[in-house]
């Protein structure tokens, strides 16, 4: 090893999780394959051991041997990755080692787009998804808490593989900007959850004049479907999962007024903008029939989080009911299991509650409506952009 490097010193680092001065040893020389006679192990193996995978992925760039095997002992990285459970681990060694030495039984890494994953539902099922080993990308609207929840994450579920994209989806031209930063750093993605969404309690419109609850609900899903389509058939097979609500049923669309907010109502409005989401789905499904991408939607199950929360009575009555209804964490199971689950490959335009298909309802079968809102939808855009 070079002057200056340590064998000791790096391992003890690797132990501990501190990346950088891993770096200075790798940097200085040391051989990340070496097994000092009184350790009887290596750095990648003891990275892998501890959880560390930024540390792993560090080692392997640097030439450690993927397939190294412990020093008077039968363990390697892999089956250390598989002892401790850790699919992350597993995903990051498959893409260092040949073929034939590598684990087909865990499925596949996929890259996960997120909205709203700082919170609620999105939050619970990013941190399922990097259990399972998955790469994640979330958006939130606030950039310190956006990285406040990104470093939580990792420090709960050991996988780095999360990042942040910072956006607004509030109005038109935000959700254009976050189109675009996603094409440029996240490029790879081949799944989009499309999680954000808000209740209002009372009528407020944005700067574009759309009413907030048909903005972020119905406009800016159909914004990201469509403006990061074209990276999601490039790294096809891939999905998107609109999350939506059983209270869609109860939406009822006057493509005039609804937009505009000038139907409001504290419950209806929820429900018409996600009908309007469900609308969009069928149609967005047909549009890219055997594309290699797929389109469903899914109610989650009834969830407590901070939507429809605000002072007015009405809000505090839903806040009191709240505490009788699912976490976050039982909301996050048929997100996920959409994403990622084998089963589904092909499953194209399907409404789900939790993991059961259910029918749609007459009026979102009904094609004139649905063409009516595709109109309203591009006439909005054009008349904005």
């Amino acid at each position: 090893m070079a002057a200056g490097g340590n064998w000791k010193e790096m391992f003890h680092a690797c132990e501990k999780g501190d990346l950088e001065l891993v770096r200075y040893h790798l940097r200085m020389g040391v051989d990340p394959n070496y097994q000092h006679p009184e350790y009887m192990t290596g750095a990648l193996l003891e990275s892998i051991r501890k959880g560390h995978l930024e540390i792993a992925e560090l080692l392997l760039q640097n030439d450690a041997n993927p397939s190294i095997v412990k020093d008077y002992g039968t363990e390697t990285p892999m089956s250390i990755a598989i002892e401790k459970e850790n699919k992350a681990a597993i995903f990051l060694l498959n893409s260092y080692l040949p073929t034939t030495l590598r684990q087909h039984q865990y499925g596949s890494q996929k890259k996960i787009l997120i909205t709203g994953g700082n919170r609620g539902i999105g939050k619970a099922t990013a941190q399922k998804l990097l259990l399972e080993g998955q790469k994640v990308v979330i958006t939130a609207r606030n950039k310190i808490e956006g990285k406040t929840v990104i470093q939580e994450l990792k420090n709960e579920t050991g996988n780095p593989n999360i990042f942040l994209a910072q956006g607004d989806l509030s109005n038109i031209r935000s959700c254009q900007i976050l189109i675009q930063k996603i094409k440029e750093a996240h490029s790879d993605i081949n799944v989009l959850i499309n999680n954000a969404g808000i209740w209002m309690t009372e009528r407020a419109v944005n700067e574009d004049d759309l009413e907030k609850s048909f903005m972020v609900n119905h406009m800016a899903p159909y914004l990201l479907c469509k403006g990061l389509f074209p990276i999601l058939k490039q790294n096809q097979p891939a999905r998107i999962v609109n999350i939506n609500a059983g209270l869609y049923v109860k939406g009822k669309l006057d493509i005039e007024k609804t937009p505009y907010g000038l139907d409001f109502s504290s419950i209806r409005t929820y429900a018409n903008s996600k009908l309007c989401n469900v609308m969009f789905t069928i149609d967005f499904a047909k549009e890219i029939e055997g594309s290699g991408v797929t389109i469903n939607a899914v109610h989650p199950g009834i969830i407590n989080t901070g939507l429809g929360d605000s002072p007015n009575f009405l809000s505090k009555i839903v806040k009191f009911t709240k505490r009788f209804w699912k976490s976050p964490k039982y909301g996050a199971d048929a997100p996920s299991w959409l994403a990622i689950s084998e089963e589904l490959d092909h499953v194209n335009g399907k409404f789900y509650f939790e993991k059961s298909v259910m029918d749609y309802i007459d009026v979102v079968k009904d094609e004139k409506l649905r063409a009516a809102l595709r109109v309203k939808t591009e006439t909005i855009l054009k008349n904005i952009t």
